[in-house]
Order: C-alpha cells, then sequence, then structure tokens
C-alpha cells in the first residue's frame, strides 16, 4: 500500500464519567486528529453532548462515537452516568458498573473493518479496560487528568495501597500499561516528572498540558440562571483590571448551608466585586451524615443578591468558567484546586486562592502553596466552615496586584504557554505520541 493510501491509525478512547476527565480528555483526542490519528470515543448517552464541540471540529472519518447505554447497578440511582450526580463514594459502583462494558466494546472490535491499534483510557477505568486491551492484542495508553506531582505522591505510597484491592489494582494495571499521559506539564515540577517516569519503570510519559480547549462557549455548558452574554457584559462594565473575584468549586462539590452562609457574609464584608458560582442543589459531594435534599445544599443568604447588587453576581447553574477566568477583569479565584481548575485559572492568569476539599485537592495545595508558593492558602477541608471576616480579608487581600504568590503564579503561567507553544515540551510531547501511536501495527 502506497502511504498516500495509507489509512491513519485508530484508537478507542474511554473516558471516566466526569467532566473534570470527560473534558481533557476530549482536547488530548483533538490534539491526536488533527496530528492524523482516527478516534472512536465510547460514551453513555447523557455524556454524549460533552463531545459535540468536538464531532463539529473533525469529519466522521476522523472523530467517531460508539455510544452504549449505561450498565445499570443495584448501588447506583436509576438514569445516574456522571460523578456529579453522585458522592465520591459511589466511584467504586460506577466502575464496576462501567466494566459491564467489556463485552459490548470486545465484540464491536472484533466486527470493526478496521479495529483500532489502541485503547487510550482513563487510568480510573484500568482495572478493566487493561486487561479489554490486552485480550485483544493492543496496547494501552491510560490518561492521567491530574498533575504528575499528585500522581507521583500517591504511587510513591504504593505498598499503602496494595492493601486496598482496587486501588492496587488500579495502580498494577495502569503501570502495565505501554504509555502513559499526564495533563501536565514537565516544568512544573521536574523533579516529580522524573520520579514518575521511575514508578512507571519507562520514558513512555508524556506531560501535554495545557491543552488548549476545544470549546469554551456555550456547547460545553447546561442550564444557568443567567446567559453567558450577560455575564461578559457585566465584566466588560468593571472599569478596573483584575477587581473581580470569581468563586467556584467545580461540578462535584455542593455546599451546605452554614458554609454558603460563611461565605455569602465572607464575601459581603470584603467589598470587592466578585462572581459566585453555585451548583445546583440535590446532587454531589454532601457531607456525612448530612440530608441531602435541595433545602439543606446551595441555599444562597436571603437578601444577599439585593445587598450586593451591582458588585455581585451569583449564578446559579453552568456558568462559562474559562471565558470568566480569561477576563480582564477578574483578579482571583476562590477554587477547591480541583486539576482543571487550576490549569483554568493559570491560562486565565488569575490568582488562586485555596479551599482544597478532597482527593487530589490537597495534593495541588501542597504543590501551588506550599512548594511553589503560587496560591493563596484561605480554609481546608470538606466540612469546613470558614470564618467570614478572615475569609473577607483573604479575597480582598488576593486582588492585591504586587503580591508575592501573584507574581511566583505568572511566572508559572509563562512557563505553562511555553510549553504549549510549537517546540515547548507539551506540544514536543503530543507529536511524539502521535508518531508513536502511528507507528504501531
Amino acid at each position: 500500500m502506497s502511504s498516500s493510501s495509507k489509512k491513519n491509525p485508530h484508537i478507542l478512547a474511554i473516558p471516566w464519567p466526569a467532566s473534570g476527565h470527560i473534558l481533557p480528555l476530549v482536547d488530548l483526542t483533538h490534539q491526536l486528529a488533527i496530528r492524523g490519528i482516527t478516534i472512536t470515543f465510547v460514551v453513555t448517552p447523557k455524556n454524549l453532548f460533552y463531545l459535540n464541540p468536538l464531532v463539529s471540529l473533525h469529519d466522521k472519518t476522523t472523530i467517531q462515537t460508539l455510544v452504549l447505554p449505561f450498565p445499570s447497578h443495584p448501588s447506583l440511582p436509576p438514569g445516574v452516568e456522571n460523578m456529579q450526580d453522585v458522592t465520591q463514594q459511589s466511584y467504586l459502583h460506577m466502575v464496576t458498573a462501567l466494566s459491564e462494558l467489556y463485552n459490548p466494546i470486545m465484540q464491536w472490535c472484533k466486527s470493526h473493518p478496521s479495529p483500532p491499534v489502541a485503547i487510550l483510557t482513563d487510568a480510573m477505568l484500568n482495572t478493566w479496560t487493561h486487561p479489554l486491551a490486552s485480550a485483544l492484542g493492543i496496547k494501552t495508553i491510560g490518561f492521567l487528568p491530574s498533575s504528575q506531582y499528585t500522581v507521583s505522591t500517591v504511587w510513591n505510597n504504593y505498598q499503602e495501597m496494595k492493601r486496598d484491592f482496587f486501588h492496587g489494582d488500579m495502580f498494577h494495571c495502569t503501570m502495565e500499561n505501554w504509555g502513559l499521559v499526564l495533563n501536565s506539564f514537565a516544568e512544573l515540577h521536574t523533579k516529580s516528572f522524573g520520579a514518575f517516569k521511575g514508578i512507571a519503570k519507562h520514558d513512555r510519559v508524556w506531560g501535554v498540558a495545557p491543552l488548549v480547549t476545544v470549546k469554551a462557549g456555550a456547547e460545553r455548558g447546561g442550564h444557568t440562571s443567567i446567559p453567558s452574554d450577560e455575564v461578559m457584559a457585566w465584566l466588560d462594565s468593571c472599569p478596573v483590571e483584575k477587581s473581580v473575584v470569581y468563586v467556584g468549586f467545580g461540578t462535584e462539590i455542593t455546599l451546605n448551608k452554614q458554609q454558603m452562609e460563611a461565605l455569602g457574609e465572607a464575601l459581603e464584608k470584603s467589598g470587592v466585586r466578585f462572581i459566585w458560582s453555585v451548583k445546583k442543589p440535590g446532587k454531589g459531594v454532601v457531607l456525612e451524615n448530612e440530608e441531602s435534599n435541595g433545602d439543606e445544599q446551595s441555599v444562597i443568604p436571603t437578601g444577599l443578591e439585593d445587598r450586593v447588587a451591582g458588585r455581585g453576581l451569583v449564578i446559579r447553574g453552568w456558568v462559562p468558567q474559562p471565558m470568566i477566568l480569561k477576563h480582564r477583569a477578574v483578579g482571583s479565584y476562590l477554587t477547591h484546586l480541583g486539576w482543571g481548575s487550576v490549569l483554568e485559572g493559570l491560562m486565565g492568569g488569575v490568582l488562586l486562592v485555596a479551599w482544597p476539599m478532597q482527593s487530589d485537592h490537597f495534593f495541588n495545595k501542597q504543590l501551588l502553596v506550599d512548594e511553589l508558593g503560587a496560591a493563596i492558602p484561605a480554609c481546608v477541608g470538606l466540612g469546613t466552615i470558614p470564618d467570614s471576616a478572615n475569609l473577607a480579608k483573604i479575597l480582598s487581600e488576593s486582588l492585591h496586584v504586587n503580591r508575592p504568590e501573584r507574581i511566583a503564579w505568572m511566572k508559572l503561567r509563562e512557563e505553562a504557554l511555553n510549553a504549549a507553544k510549537q517546540g515547548g515540551s507539551s506540544y514536543k510531547a503530543l507529536d511524539e505520541l502521535a508518531n508513536q501511536i502511528s507507528n504501531f501495527n
């Protein structure tokens, strides 16, 4: 076959069903597609909308979807297909449910006229996706949407992880992957990047961040109380650059009533202009032994919106977060330190005010606050009720342009932008990954 008629290599992409995992995998597959790789994206019906921007950018021969029904599970409510609809304690049930896709995917691959040469899988699913790839005789490429600092720190404790069957099994399967892709960049923490290659025992480890967002507009969103154009118009009306605090805690964190009251009081006392993203109540993470009905979560303090009219926006539901963080008027961001939010804040050039709550948030705090001095600590813990006076002071001071944390953060941003440029470490990593896939039989 001549080189001109040679088919592009075909891979299967399987995401973990959470926006912080699906969206970076969408962005990664876009970069592979423009480098000549054909991708079939496995997705369940309620998560299909995440792929709309990706599908619209490529023809059907480059990006395809394999839509499979979400398998039922006795411990998951009917209709649940995404982690934002359950607590973090349900993730093992989610893994178990999704493992039922093994046989349908196996049959699809065996009957496909141009079967995939590799599976690009979220590491959370490696307990069954890696055995699937092995059974098909193809390679597994693990995708880890966290920073290399988090991954290397956690997996350095492998002996402790082995006591937990699932995490030990996931670690073992991931370490057996042919290659690993991190949603991070080598310059962020050179020592941990090298350490991670040591854990993997090979050099097929690629840091690819910051990935260009396929689309930051309404296609990636959902229902909202304030349309995007009104939010941007409000920001445009702000006369002073870096004068707005953005407050948001991602798709899986829901604040209880006491936390909402303390945060609302802090925003009032601070005197700053702000945008507060309030997640829809009744879903996501709630405190142990706490009522999970909507009356106890996401309760906006009575009268707050009237009292802050003109200087504060409270948005219920989806927000155009990347667009907000890139606006000239926004100066700081009170965040849970989810890695996707960290990268969006970095690209926006807004200083992070850290309230880590669970899982990798604490490792991100160790890196950004304790080691690099590039973010401001506010409070720690999923159940913490902040002191409103202290938090108000932190929010007000976070907008000061000469803070040492802001200087360190902007230096990190410059390194990230350089990594993504042609010739940069992440750009070259994407080129190398695509070239390696192209050489698969």
